[in-house]
């Protein structure tokens, strides 16, 4: 039987929250410590779910306890150096998304997970979804043949978040808006579902056109607004819209189209041609908890040395394409990924 892995979570927003109840269903996994500067929030936790150590600071946590891994369940800013800390502490990682606030860091990050032979793994839960799992299987089989196109959407009619001090909208904490915080969660699901092939080059518009919904004051320098298209080495292309705020319908769109079929999400349904009839599947989707999936699949990729669905280097290039619609917008310019 292969040991437990011992965990510390640091952070507990939602995101660590999530993670926590993860890992609960993992018969690998016990969480042994938390980390936040909210102790209050903390101890809740902690004897909710019998956890006896309670950290304010995570270096202290890593000098203290007997750790194996860490989730770091932070603010955007805080992604890079503390996932730094902990592999240099030699802890594996899950780091919740976007992966850093740009491709520089992510790349910092990979190479040190790399360097010290341990496991980086992002926190995309959307690949982990009973709809998406299903779909890629379809894909997997052959079912589409060639994937060439896709459409990735995720609108919020009104829903610019603030979080703690605001950071959500402050660039230099966030990395960006919008496009950063749930585009990258559409982005990431249509990616992986097209193969993740190698992107090539991007075009891109960043907007912020909803500081008026804001409490009047407020600092507010990021996107409410993004829309890009990106193109890849084999040839595929994706079409990217993503939003806190926009007059049009709230909702989400997931597209994949092959030379032999196509699917979408939400509900998840598969489109071929039989006989030369056009033919709707719609098949049963399993109902899986995406962050059980996700924390399962961390903690077999530790007991197993295996890659993980979304590593480190997949981060990087994650980053690559953000980095580029910002530039691209800011440039009015296609702008290449080498």
């Amino acid at each position: 039987m292969a040991k437990k892995i011992k965990i510390g979570i640091i952070g507990l927003g939602w995101p660590g929250r999530e993670h926590l109840k993860g890992y609960k269903q993992c018969a690998d996994a016990e969480v042994v410590a938390l980390c936040d500067m909210n102790t209050e929030l903390a101890g809740q936790q902690a004897k909710e779910h019998d956890i006896a150590h309670l950290f304010t600071d995570h270096k202290q946590m890593f000098k203290e306890i007997d750790l194996d891994a860490v989730s770091v369940c932070l603010p955007n800013f805080l992604h890079a150096p503390i996932t730094l800390d902990a592999l240099k502490a030699g802890k594996h990682v899950i780091c919740e998304k976007p992966p850093a606030l740009d491709a520089k860091q992510a790349r910092k990050m990979a190479d040190t997970a790399k360097k010290n032979k341990l496991t980086l793994m992002y926190a995309l839960c959307l690949r982990f979804g009973g709809a998406a799992k299903l779909a890629k299987d379809y894909i997997e089989q052959g079912e589409l043949g060639e994937i060439y196109y896709g459409r990735a959407v995720y609108h919020r009619r009104r829903g610019i978040p603030m979080g703690s001090g605001s950071w959500f909208v402050d660039k230099k904490r966030s990395g960006g808006g919008a496009l950063i915080d749930i585009g990258v969660h559409a982005l990431d699901s249509a990616w992986w579902l097209m193969g993740c092939p190698k992107p090539v080059s991007v075009s891109g518009s960043a907007y912020q056109k909803f500081k008026r919904v804001l409490p009047k004051g407020a600092h507010f320098d990021v996107d409410d607004s993004a829309f890009a298209l990106i193109k890849f080495a084999n040839g595929a292309t994706l079409n990217l819209e993503c939003s806190w705020a926009l007059n049009l319908p709230g909702g989400s769109v997931m597209q994949i189209a092959g030379t032999l079929g196509g699917l979408e999400l939400n509900p998840l349904k598969i489109y071929q041609e039989r006989k030369g009839v056009a033919v709707d599947i719609t098949p049963e989707v399993p109902n899986l908890d995406a962050f059980a999936g996700q924390t399962g699949h961390f903690i077999e990729c530790i007991q197993k040395r295996k890659t993980p669905l979304m590593s480190g280097e997949q981060g990087v290039q994650l980053m690559q394409i953000l980095d580029a619609i910002y530039k691209s917008s800011a440039t009015g310019k296609e702008v290449r990924i080498s």
